[in-house]
């Protein structure tokens, strides 16, 4: 049986200097004016500066723990969570600071194994006009930390009313809806559940609700299920809607079969089934690559075994359509043989094991960017220490193509160049930090040690810009680095 929950009312004292508290970026147009700007429009402004704001999750950090003898021991894997703030240079380097849950404000306490960021996602959930960040644990904690004219500022637990396994496996925020009001969709082993915004100081949503995904035991796995669920506006109008691919027919051997997605499309109660079904995956992502006015649904299935090789990758597109997924137009299916992509179908170069998208070349139509942790080509063929990248493929009137398809590897210029041997994992996140219209590819990296890029662009290609940040830990005395430094917003 999962441990109590036990609730803390969100603080409204300002940030503290001390170690450990939740402090915004120094130097923020709060603090230069002593009153905070006006709440932003964006679902990750945690401080209502008008910048979009990168939140990190290290949930395999160590925290170190003062006991009630005056003895301090490091904790492992408690884990922590920081902001790097977005500004006119981008992405904040320098002053990030370490959140756990020894942290002023924020409920419960680090605890071995507990995992504290293993799962993100942001939405102004009590309806303030700040954008807030829901946490969730590997021991089945969701932590809501609220924003402020000074950052994220104190926070509160957010109660399971169904005490069943697996809560917060996965959170989603959105408008499902179309209310103008933040929801958050909780996932459990087996289920997903709306919990209705606005929420109050103590967590308590409006009212919650089961989902309807068309089968009776669905499979969402830690660490796994965030990437398999991704929020975006297929039908038109201004409600959220929902892709959920569900884990392997055969978790034990996630390559084999699996099984087929659903699309639960946003109303006034809430996400409802829709009857097309879209082949699975591992990774999923919502954009109207076509400019028709309905979401596109990009899958990306790394584990897919193409002729004889295993785990090369491939992505497919489904076109969105007033219903949903558009019955009358065929999939597309993209790998590394496809002509335009550059480079060759080989195996484990996993293909499709993160997908993005936004429009980077400015015309209109989103591309989709394509993570491959495995692709050595062409500068390290026989390599498996370094390796890695990503690729870029155009938006058009016609959809996805593979025509002018970029590569990236992990070490193509216009890339940070660290120290010793590392390679490009599989998480993707794009997002413009510095509100100059050209938006940033955020990337975890394990180098010498964990760090996260945010890579510029230009004119839609990697342009090792000024705008280019690396991200490293904070350096704080109270917490250890780990290994996971880098679990992104999705």
């Amino acid at each position: 049986m999962r441990r109590h929950i036990r609730h803390a009312i969100a603080i409204t004292a300002v940030a503290t200097a001390l170690t450990g508290g939740l402090l915004a970026f120094p130097g923020t147009q709060a603090e230069a004016a002593g009153t905070g700007p006006a709440p932003s429009r964006y679902s990750d402004d945690f401080n209502g500066d008008g910048y979009h704001d990168l939140a990190i999750g290290a949930p395999d950090a160590s925290v170190n723990v003062t006991g009630t003898d005056g003895a301090t021991a490091a904790v492992g894997k408690a884990g922590y969570i920081t902001v790097s703030y977005g500004g006119k240079s981008g992405a904040q380097k320098t002053g990030l600071k370490a959140v756990t849950q020894n942290s002023p404000g924020v409920p419960g306490d680090a605890a071995q194994g507990r995992g504290f960021g293993q799962v993100l996602t942001s939405g102004d959930f009590n309806a303030d006009g700040y954008a807030d960040l829901a946490v969730g644990t590997r021991d089945e904690q969701v932590i809501l930390l609220w924003g402020s004219a000074t950052g994220l500022k104190g926070g509160t637990a957010m109660a399971d009313p169904q005490n069943l396994s697996g809560y917060g496996v996965v959170l989603k925020a959105g408008d499902f809806t179309g209310d103008g009001k933040t929801d958050l969709v909780v996932g459990y082993s087996t289920s997903l559940r709306l919990f209705r915004g606005p929420f109050t100081a103590d967590g308590a949503p409006v009212s919650t609700k089961k989902l309807d995904l068309g089968r009776k035991y669905p499979v969402f796995l830690p660490g796994d299920a965030q990437n398999r669920i991704a929020v975006g506006r297929i039908n038109k109008g201004s409600i959220d809607d929902l892709v959920v691919l569900f884990g392997s027919v055969h978790p034990v051997r996630p390559g084999d079969v699996r099984e087929r997605g659903r699309v639960l499309l946003g109303s006034p109660s809430g996400p409802r089934f829709s009857p097309v079904t879209i082949r699975g995956g591992n990774s999923v992502a919502i954009a109207d690559f076509d400019k028709d006015g309905y979401g596109d649904i990009a899958v990306g299935d790394a584990e897919t075994q193409i002729d004889t090789e295993a785990a090369a990758g491939l992505v497919r597109v489904n076109f969105g359509s007033a219903d949903g997924v558009d019955e009358n137009r065929s999939m597309r299916t993209f790998n590394e043989d496809t002509p335009g992509i550059p480079g060759g179908v080989d195996k484990g170069d996993r293909f499709g094991s993160a997908v993005a998208a936004a429009d980077l070349n400015l015309d209109g139509y989103p591309e989709l960017v394509v993570g491959a942790p495995g692709e050595r080509k062409s500068t390290c063929e026989h390599c498996y220490i370094s390796g890695g990248g990503f690729y870029v493929l155009k938006g058009t009137s016609k959809g996805v193509t593979g025509s002018g398809a970029t590569w990236y590897a992990h070490n193509a210029p216009g890339l940070p160049r660290p120290a010793g041997t590392y390679r490009i994992p599989s998480q993707l996140k794009v997002t413009d930090l510095n509100n100059d219209k050209q938006p940033e590819i955020t990337i975890p990296v394990q180098a010498s040690g964990p760090e996260v890029w945010s890579v510029g662009t230009k004119s839609g290609k990697v342009a090792g810009t000024s705008t280019t940040r690396v991200v490293k830990p904070p350096v704080a005395s109270h917490v250890g680095t780990g290994s996971e430094f880098g679990v992104l917003v999705r």
